[in-house]
């Protein structure tokens, strides 16, 4: 296997790129956007996902363009503490999570790609996918053919249904998470490296301070019964007045921070939590084409990453697709399946009344008996996952 087609040029679709030219294997990387788009929220690369660049020797550059999240916060409106975590353990090997701009991600992994030697087509547009010749064909008519096609083409991917034609699609939560970014908030900002989520009456206000422009990254979680189009372009001014007005009754920087707010994007969440058929013929999928995690999972760039890597390190070592395929299965169906429930189930407690009273309980009691002997800590079974580079899968 000498050339392998990407379709999409996502993080997961990026990080194969990068790490299968670690692996000495050739690459085009086909992508409908310029490589400058821009487009995209506030990112959080988790301690796994670094952990699988630095199976390649590609952490450093995201370090470099990131802010690391120490810890996490729950304010009440009047500013009492009423919960908190470590963002990961401190003394892991894997470090702290990441968090930057999605365009930076994307960007930095790129470029760490082009200078390995990948081949990156931006403006080309798949409309179809042949898994049988492992090639794609692009809106001009032209084909792009390679030994092995991977889908990485997100959520609504088109490779997906050449593999599963009766497969199954992202299935919607009834809820849309909506981010923003102010580079001058208008007020102060949580400090550096903390995540503090103001509870108000109609919702959570999550914000975060970069530390490298000294702007506020933030987000929430609403109910939302009614879809987005999936083709509608994104509103600001609207979604800025209808934010505004969500945060206005709270005594909190959230009205302020969103006024000021220059970069505003909503998105209705999904999950794909199975899909029969990764792989057919000499074609694959992986990232959001493969398993669409909800962002309460906060898994999605770090299990991209992971895939790439772990997709990378088999069709290394082995000598056919089929053989290639069966051996990433193996590694991550499991895995990448426990990791969406968790997000689904993230994503239903947070919004269901009952259980917020429970986590609310669990809270004070911890906070009673076990805060100030050990903090509590990120997910410990996500973030410990580890990838062996040199190790030869099976």
């Amino acid at each position: 296997m000498e050339h392998v087609v990407v379709s999409g040029g996502g993080i997961a679709g990026t990080a194969l790129a990068l790490a299968l030219r670690s692996a000495g294997i050739a690459v085009t990387v086909v992508e409908s956007r310029p490589a400058d788009h821009g487009e995209g929220a506030v990112v959080r690369l988790n301690p796994n996902g670094m952990d699988a660049l630095r199976a390649v020797d590609a952490h450093q550059p995201v370090i470099a363009r990131s802010f690391p999240l120490v810890r996490t916060e729950r304010i009440r409106p009047d500013g009492t503490r009423i919960g908190y975590s470590l963002g990961a353990d401190p003394s892991s090997e894997r470090g702290l999570p990441r968090v930057m701009h999605w365009p930076v991600l994307s960007a930095v992994l790129r470029e760490q790609a082009l200078e390995r030697g990948a081949e990156f087509r931006h403006g080309s547009r798949v409309v179809d996918a042949d898994p049988a010749a492992a090639a794609v064909t692009l809106a001009d008519g032209s084909r792009v053919e390679g030994d092995v096609l991977v889908g990485s083409d997100g959520a609504n991917s088109l490779v997906r249904g050449r593999i599963n034609p009766d497969g199954p699609e992202p299935e919607r939560l009834g809820t849309r998470t909506i981010y923003g970014y102010a580079a001058e908030p208008g007020c102060e900002p949580p400090p550096p490296e903390v995540l503090r989520s103001y509870v108000g009456a109609k919702g959570f206000f999550a914000a975060t301070r970069d530390s490298h422009s000294g702007g506020c990254f933030w987000f929430t979680s609403l109910r939302s019964p009614v879809p987005r189009s999936r083709d509608a372009p994104q509103d600001v001014d609207a979604l800025r007045a209808e934010m505004t007005e969500l945060f206005a009754a709270d005594d909190t920087l959230a009205a302020t921070v969103v006024g000021n707010s220059e970069r505003i994007l909503s998105f209705d969440d999904h999950a794909l939590p199975h899909v029969p058929r990764w792989h057919r013929d000499r074609a694959i999928i992986i990232g959001d084409a493969l398993h669409v995690a909800p962002p309460a999972s906060e898994q999605g760039a770090a299990m991209a990453v992971e895939d790439g890597v772990q997709l990378a390190r088999c069709l290394r070592d082995h000598t056919t697709p089929a053989a290639a395929f069966a051996a990433f299965e193996h590694l991550r169906r499991e895995r990448v399946e426990a990791v969406v429930a968790m997000g689904r189930t993230g994503t239903s407690r947070a919004h269901h009344p009952l259980s917020r009273r429970l986590r609310d309980l669990r809270t004070k009691t911890k906070r009673a008996f076990a805060w100030q002997r050990k903090p509590p800590m990120g997910r410990g079974w996500a973030y410990d996952h580890h990838i062996d580079w040199t190790s030869k899968t099976s």
